[in-house]
């Protein structure tokens, strides 16, 4: 299963934020042994989302879920999570595993609170926010901070690369939103639609339910047009939004302009910049 996973990578970000946040590190092989550990986390959640979600689809693959069923999949998602608490606790420092743990720990709640509010239909915007800081938004934080320690950086280094990543996860989970509406699945590489399917509310949903009431997510799941049934006013405060978390995040790293990390940090910002501009031009 882990040959499978691995044979259809996805964009690889969270080891591609450490990488960034410790660049200049003189122990590469302690820095990719760390990236590593985020990613198998990473893995992880993805293994699980896809059988909360009964998604078929991931990378162009088929998920484990879809080939092995929903309980090895449950497994094979924990084996993984197992595996990389066992990674981290074998550095010799041992806030690394601290911070594996604890981004483990906050992941999986957000997917509890999240599961559990599926069908609420009143849920708050704040509600949401914190379910996607939670459930990405912290995980993309973890890569930066593993990264930036093992390359024994200042202080001042760790905090910004920290908060670039927190911002830059929230900004990462709103475009994965919205793709969800407005993609199709051989686009994407992966099963779409499965947010108002399963009852999940994300930002396009609740925008348009505060600004004209009524249930946008029932009208999604009834089978229209998420274009019909979103206004262009919600589109555009979706991608507002989206943008004001892009530019938080480059904001973040001003603290430590001029060393390495930021030249290589801030082509991520440039990449989720350029697909966001396609992906309005589609609203």
């Amino acid at each position: 299963m882990l040959r499978e996973i691995l044979a259809h990578p996805g964009k690889r970000l969270r080891p591609l934020l450490a990488f960034g946040s410790g660049a200049g590190a003189k122990n590469i092989a302690s820095l990719i042994k760390g990236a590593a550990i985020v990613e198998l986390v990473h893995l992880a959640t993805l293994v699980h989302d896809d059988v909360l979600d009964g998604a078929d689809q991931r990378h162009g693959a088929d998920t484990p879920n879809r080939t092995h069923g929903a309980h090895a999949a449950v497994l094979f998602g924990d084996a993984l999570f197992a595996h990389a608490l066992v990674l981290a606790s074998e550095h010799t420092s041992s806030e690394i595993c601290s911070i594996v743990a604890r981004a483990s720990r906050d992941v999986c709640s957000g997917e509890v609170c999240q599961t559990f509010s599926r069908g609420n239909g009143a849920l708050s915007l704040e509600d949401y926010q914190r379910q996607i800081r939670m459930k990405t938004a912290v995980l993309f934080e973890a890569a930066c901070r593993v990264g930036a320690l093992l390359a024994e950086h200042p202080p001042e280094h760790i905090k910004a690369c920290s908060e670039f990543g927190l911002r830059l996860g929230i900004a990462y989970q709103i475009y994965d939103d919205l793709i969800d509406l407005l993609q199709d699945d051989k686009k994407a590489g992966k099963t779409l639609g499965t947010d108002a399917a399963s009852g999940k509310l994300t930002l396009p949903m609740i925008l348009e339910r505060n600004r004209r009431g009524g249930d946008p997510a029932a009208e999604l799941r009834a089978g229209k047009n998420p274009r019909e049934v979103i206004s262009s006013t919600t589109w555009r405060e979706c991608f507002r939004l989206l943008d004001a978390e892009i530019a938080s995040a480059e904001q973040a790293l001003s603290p430590i302009e001029g060393s390495p990390s930021p030249f290589y940090l801030l082509r991520l910002t440039a990449f989720l910049r350029a697909a966001t501009a396609k992906l309005s031009a589609q609203a």
